[in-house]
């Protein structure tokens, strides 16, 4: 299993650590409340650790492909 798959746990984390986050943080945070701008940002960041994964994997279709035409 490639490592970095383990950064998929981070906005899992993300998402059940904002509602303990949001007893200490400001009400406010850049005009918003503090648990949308929490969910939008890992909503975002999210999207950029599975990027990074699905690209940390290469093309698994065309190794696939290779591998078949290679048992052939």
């Amino acid at each position: 299993m490639n490592p970095l798959k383990w950064l998929a746990l981070l906005p899992v984390i993300a998402f059940f650590s904002g509602g303990w986050l949001s007893a200490f943080a400001p009400d406010f945070v850049l005009g918003l409340p503090f648990l949308m701008l929490w969910n939008v940002s890992w909503l975002v960041l999210s999207s950029l650790i599975m990027l990074a994964i699905d690209r940390s994997e290469g093309d698994l279709d065309a190794a696939d492909a290779a591998a078949a035409g290679e048992a052939r």
